[in-house]
């Protein structure tokens, strides 16, 4: 059963007060993070198109989920590449019930599915499977090397649960919370480069990361991090 969103709140967007015509439906088995991967439709002119709207709460306003999931949804608006989710819309909506509120941030993308759960739904074999893997990696290989290389970014967290697949079967890249500037040319520093790198499964940081040796991960080249992903 869909249930109608309008949240009348100031949106993460930045464009003050706002509706958010969507109808959020059921929810796939699987999403990144803490977030939840929701099928969804528009309501805007009544054409019922579809999207994809993630969602992630917290019952503190100070919880840092909170504040890396501000930072995935700026990273997502503002960074656009073929290969890269397209951002449609964000909100942020308190709810309170009694003396407990809980906030609760949305983000509403062109229609995609978990990777994971699209390679179930395929269910490829032999050669046509290798070839559509191949062709997958190579489209999120394009991906990072665009964030690497011409903007300088380290997404940090690329995995099997950051990739989702539109209806054309293109492989898109998402889960932006840990993204973050390379400072490689600040020799000096020696905290962390990714400020919400405790988001990142340890089969995912290659030694460096896993040992925080930001000093070591400086001097490497932007893509280091992220080429383990891959």
């Amino acid at each position: 059963m869909l249930r109608f969103l309008k949240g009348v709140v100031g949106g993460v967007s930045g464009t003050g007060l706002k509706d958010l015509p969507y109808n959020i439906g059921d929810p796939y088995p699987s999403a990144w993070g803490s977030w939840t991967h929701h099928r969804g439709t528009s309501c805007k002119d009544g054409d019922g198109s579809p999207v994809s709207i993630f969602s992630l709460s917290a019952s503190n306003a100070q919880d840092s989920l909170l504040a890396a999931a501000r930072n995935g949804v700026k990273r997502l608006r503002t960074v656009r590449h073929p290969n890269i989710l397209s951002f449609l819309h964000s909100t942020e909506v308190e709810t309170v019930e009694g003396s407990s509120s809980r906030i609760t941030i949305y983000i509403v993308t062109e229609p995609v599915m978990p990777l994971s759960e699209k390679i179930k739904e395929l269910g490829l074999e032999g050669t046509q499977r290798d070839e559509y893997y191949a062709w997958g990696l190579n489209q999120i290989a394009k991906a990072v090397s665009f964030l690497n290389n011409d903007c300088k970014l380290v997404h940090g967290n690329v995995c099997l649960a950051s990739v989702v697949v539109t209806p054309t079967l293109d492989w898109k890249l998402h889960a932006f919370d840990v993204l973050s500037e390379f400072d490689g040319n600040n020799g000096n520093a020696t905290g962390p480069m990714l400020q919400y790198e405790w988001l990142i499964g340890s089969q995912y940081k290659p030694m460096e990361l896993a040992k925080s040796d930001w000093v070591a991960i400086r001097k490497s080249p932007p893509w280091a991090i992220d080429s383990w992903g891959l």
